[in-house]
């Protein structure tokens, strides 16, 4: 935080320095989902999801003589799905939604190309459905689950004026693990009742790789 003020103390002596940016965009994302296994949730089990993201970013910006700072928050949304063709036959629906803050750190050496770094840190959000077949034949299951996420992503942004840019970027996403939360289960078309599970290891884990444009004032 001491950093951060020094900074702001820094460009506050120069505010044709200091700026706001907006950035949406929309991309690919590919994950690695690992829950308990139903109808008995004593077991892990991985399923891959893949999907779109949408995010936008609003961002406070402070320009230094090659490079520009930027932080606010941040939202992304991604409605991924996946299915196994295996023994169990299961079908995955999934909605994330994140918000958090943002950090951007982009060079400014070259007029065509800056490059830069973005680190995201916020509250994740899933709900997803889960269909598939068990001994006791087939079931649905609705749950949810929440913890904490943080992305670290590359990007190379393209200017077209001072006040337009477009961008595309690529990096690595991860959850910090919670409890899963089963929200309905049903089992051969009869509702069940399931044990809830305190453990803290549902969790996801992937690359995220999407294109957008950027806003300068």
């Amino acid at each position: 935080m001491k950093y951060l003020l020094f900074i702001l103390f820094l460009a506050a002596g120069n505010m044709h320095a200091v700026g706001l940016e907006f950035g949406a965009d929309i991309g690919y994302f590919a994950s690695k989902f690992t829950a308990r296994a139903y109808p008995a949730l004593t077991t892990l089990q991985t399923t891959y999801f893949t999907g779109p993201v949408y995010s936008g970013y609003g961002h406070l910006t402070i320009r230094f003589p090659h490079s520009t700072f930027g932080i606010g928050p941040t939202f992304a949304y991604s409605n991924p799905s996946s299915t196994e063709t295996s023994a169990t036959a299961t079908s995955d629906e999934m909605i994330i939604t994140r918000l958090g803050g943002d950090a951007k750190l982009q060079l400014e050496t070259l007029e065509a190309i800056a490059p830069y770094i973005r680190f995201n840190l916020g509250k994740n959000s899933m709900t997803w459905n889960d269909r598939g077949t068990a001994s006791t034949g087939s079931y649905l299951a609705a749950s949810s689950a929440g913890g904490l996420f943080y992305s670290v992503l590359l990007g190379v942004q393209f200017p077209f004026s001072p006040e337009f840019a477009l961008y595309a970027q690529g990096g690595y996403t991860e959850t910090s693990g919670s409890a899963l939360l089963t929200r309905s289960f049903s089992a051969s078309g009869g509702a069940q009742t399931i044990s809830a599970v305190s453990a803290a290891d549902t969790s996801y884990s992937g690359w995220i790789f999407s294109a957008g444009g950027k806003l300068s004032f």
